[in-house]
C-alpha cells in the first residue's frame, strides 16, 4: 500500500493543479493514504507505547500555538499513532501566517518527539492537507471526522475516550 501512495503522490506532481484530473487524484491519495495511516503500519511513534510523551509534548505545543507569537487556537484535535488531525482558528486579529506558525509547531514537536524517541532526524513528513472551513456545515463534519478518527481505526469505542484529543469551542470571531 505504501508504494501506492508513492505513486499517487509522484503523480499529482506531472498534473495542473486546477484540473479535475488533480481533484480526483488527490482525493484518491487521501483516501490510501487515510487507509494505510489506520492500520497503525511502519512508525507510528505518537501514542503508542512507550511513547505518550510524545502525544503529551503535541498537545502542549497544540495548546502553545495560542501564545503571543503564533496567535492561533487549536480547537479540535486528535494524536493518532502515526498522524494528527487538527482545526485551527485565528486567536487574535493578526496572527503569525499559518507556514510560520505550523513550522515552528512542527519543529518543537519533532524535536520534542526525537528526544523523547532516543532518535535524530526528520519526524514529520513534508506535505500536509489542509483546507478553509467556510460554512458551521461543513466545520461540524471536519470535527465529528476529527473526533470519530480513532473510533474509526479501532483503537477506542467512543471518541471521547480516547486521551490524546483537544475539544474546545470555537472563540469569537476578531473580525
Amino acid at each position: 500500500m505504501l508504494e501506492r501512495v508513492r505513486e499517487i503522490h509522484t503523480n499529482l506532481q506531472s498534473i495542473e493543479p486546477a484540473s479535475p484530473q488533480f481533484a480526483a487524484l488527490q482525493r484518491q491519495y487521501f483516501s490510501t493514504c487515510e487507509k494505510y495511516l489506520d492500520r497503525h503500519e511502519g512508525f507510528a511513534p505518537i501514542t503508542s507505547a512507550p511513547h505518550d510523551a510524545t502525544a503529551t509534548a503535541l498537545l502542549a505545543a497544540w495548546r502553545g500555538l495560542a501564545a503571543p507569537t503564533a496567535g492561533w487556537l487549536v480547537t479540535h484535535a486528535v494524536a493518532m499513532p502515526n498522524h494528527v488531525h487538527f482545526i485551527m482558528a485565528p486567536h487574535r486579529e493578526s496572527p503569525a501566517p499559518l507556514r510560520t506558525a505550523l513550522r515552528a509547531w512542527k519543529g518543537r514537536v519533532a524535536r520534542q518527539a526525537n528526544l523523547a524517541l532516543g532518535r535524530t532526524g526528520a519526524f514529520w513528513q513534508s506535505d500536509w492537507f489542509d483546507r478553509w472551513l467556510r460554512t458551521d456545515a461543513e466545520e461540524a463534519r471536519v470535527i465529528d471526522y476529527i473526533q470519530q478518527n480513532p473510533v474509526k481505526a479501532g483503537l477506542v469505542r467512543q471518541w471521547t475516550d480516547w486521551p490524546h484529543r483537544i475539544s474546545t469551542p470555537k472563540p469569537a470571531s476578531t473580525a
